[in-house]
């Protein structure tokens, strides 16, 4: 018969290896979200560069699409979290 104390590390390992698994899928699925969010915002940068005049709706959806950034990036920064080359 196992005590109690030896059932309650089994559940806590168990518990911080479901945890881990989160933690990784969660990574990459931020990770691949900040690379489409840069190249968001690469686009709106260029929209902006190449247009005519000032437009406010652009100009809203450039600071828009960097705050996005800015925030994915702080958060894998927090995580600190890499990017691997490819």
């Amino acid at each position: 018969m196992e005590s109690r104390s030896n059932k309650n590390a089994k559940t806590k390992r168990h518990r911080k290896q479901k945890i881990g698994k989160l933690h990784k899928s969660y990574d990459t699925y931020l990770l691949e979200l900040m690379e489409v969010t840069q190249e968001k915002w690469n686009q709106q940068k260029g929209i902006v560069h190449k247009s005519f005049g000032y437009n406010p709706e652009s100009e809203y959806e450039l600071k828009k699409a960097e705050a996005k950034y800015f925030y994915l990036f702080r958060e894998a920064r927090q995580r600190q979290l890499r990017n691997s080359p490819k």
